[in-house]
């Protein structure tokens, strides 16, 4: 017996966990204007909050909906690759799915126009032109290829951009965006994991994903070199001018992430059941780059406190992920204890 609400399949359609990501790199551009001094504005901060998760959440049922042939073809999906799976176990009609998503698509875009300079509407435009045409025609812009670069473009440029412009006013040259530039190395070859996990199944549908594209062998290369690079850069962005202490806190992150890359190197990929655990790790690894590198920036700031608006999705991702932990932990909890119940 079904013991789920609608609720609860809608909550899993929608992908929550993935929305602890996207306000960090918010942030990391929203508080650059502040570093010096000064607080963040809270009403513009929270106005672009809720632009960030509404659009990322509409990207999701989007996705739900045009993916689900992939997803039905995908018959070793994990948490964190595959697709929610509620579609595919047919707990809900595709078509709501879609609707939900148009719902979405039409408040991000009033909260769109609501953006106090034009430079703002514009980049909010575009998030939700890139995010609606990651999977939806007449683009499909991850069947050509482009997905990694799309998610890129919209999580770690246009969406920390969108925090800078609200807080400072408009798009001035800061050597702090360079940051981004590592994050976006991180989160790209990050995405190619994903794609990694479900090659196979993609290959055999209208989902020709960069790593279906290239071919998985060349694509772990591919994110051995990228992720080499992503902390290399360090080096010029230090000469350039970017503060010490927000790329050493990046750099901490360096362990995790040459780590999993070597084992993909080693031929982690041609085995199921590590590839159910890389995308994990290749998700927190990119959590982590972003909170260290705003945790870099708060250190920068003149005096602390517990309750600024930059620690918000600190917070809020140190919360989610232990939430997450202590659920996988009681699933398997229950799953291991399912036979001895039966036996009794």
């Amino acid at each position: 017996m079904n013991t789920h609400s609608p609720f609860k399949h809608l909550l899993a359609l929608g992908r929550v966990k993935f929305l602890l990501y996207s306000p960090i790199l918010y942030t990391v551009g929203a508080i650059i204007p502040t570093v010096s001094g000064g607080t963040i504005n809270a009403s513009h901060f929270i106005h672009g909050v809720l632009f960030t998760w509404i659009t990322h959440l509409m990207t999701h049922y989007c996705n739900e909906y045009y993916d689900l042939e992939p997803d039905r073809a995908n018959v070793t999906p994990s948490p964190w690759t595959g697709g929610s799976r509620v579609l595919v176990k047919g707990l809900m009609e595709p078509k709501h799915s879609l609707r939900i998503a148009y719902v979405l698509a039409g408040v991000s875009f009033v909260l769109a126009l609501l953006m106090p300079t034009l430079s703002a509407r514009l980049l909010c435009l575009g998030a939700i032109f890139f995010s609606w045409q990651y999977s939806a025609p007449p683009l499909k812009l991850e069947a050509l290829g482009l997905g990694e670069f799309t998610v890129t473009l919209v999580l770690n440029t246009l969406v920390p951009l969108l925090g800078y412009c609200l807080q400072s006013g408009g798009l001035q040259p800061h050597p702090l965006l360079l940051v981004l530039i590592p994050l976006g190395i991180i989160e790209y070859i990050r995405m190619m994991v994903m794609n990694m996990a479900d090659w196979e199944s993609d290959a055999t549908t209208w989902k020709k994903t960069l790593v279906v594209r290239i071919g998985i062998e060349r694509a772990v290369k591919i994110h051995g070199v990228g992720m080499v690079v992503a902390y290399l850069s360090l080096i010029p962005l230090y000469l350039v001018g970017v503060p010490g202490v927000v790329l050493l806190s990046v750099a901490t992150t360096a362990f995790m992430g040459l780590r999993y890359a070597w084992q993909l190197q080693r031929g982690a990929w041609k085995k199921k059941e590590t590839m159910w655990i890389i995308p994990y790790v290749a998700s927190t690894h990119n959590g982590l780059g972003g909170s260290a590198a705003l945790i870099g920036m708060i250190l920068l700031k003149p005096g602390f406190s517990f309750f600024a608006l930059e620690l918000f999705p600190l917070y809020l991702y140190l919360g989610g992920f232990i939430l997450l932990s202590t659920l996988a932990r009681r699933k398997r909890k229950q799953a291991s204890a399912t036979p001895l119940d039966m036996a009794t």
